[in-house]
């Protein structure tokens, strides 16, 4: 976590590979009565900071009411290029949204993904 230009920022550590190349990765749980964000517009996204392998792999935000059961919200991208080592930013429009917990899911459609690539998730909020 950092503050830049007044703002809150977070960043998760970088992803451990994953073990079979259809899984998915997701970030922790953002609690919105700690994080803010709820009901307002800000950018989130994620570095691939090792590639994956050429494929349509999509970047969705989820919401849940317990933290556990998630349900998509949004589709940040139907496809990052996940095979491009790159930050991918997108604008989250959480606007009468509001619900306990959110998070970023990397791949949540089982696409082949290989097994080498690593990422963080990012997230920016006032």
């Amino acid at each position: 976590s950092a503050t830049v230009a007044g703002m809150t920022v977070k960043t998760t550590s970088e992803s451990s590979v994953v073990s079979t190349g259809t899984d998915s990765v997701a970030s922790v749980s953002i609690a919105s009565n700690t994080e803010l964000v709820n009901n307002k517009k800000f950018i989130a996204g994620v570095e691939v900071t090792t590639a994956y392998s050429d494929v349509a792999a999509t970047l969705v935000y989820q919401v849940s009411h317990n933290g556990t059961e998630w349900a998509d919200y949004a589709t940040m991208s139907s496809d990052i290029t996940p095979n491009v080592d790159e930050v991918k930013v997108f604008v989250v429009d959480t606007t009468n949204l509001y619900a306990p917990y959110h998070r970023i899911h990397f791949n949540p459609t089982g696409q082949n993904i290989g097994t080498s690539g690593k990422l963080k998730f990012f997230y920016a909020f006032s």
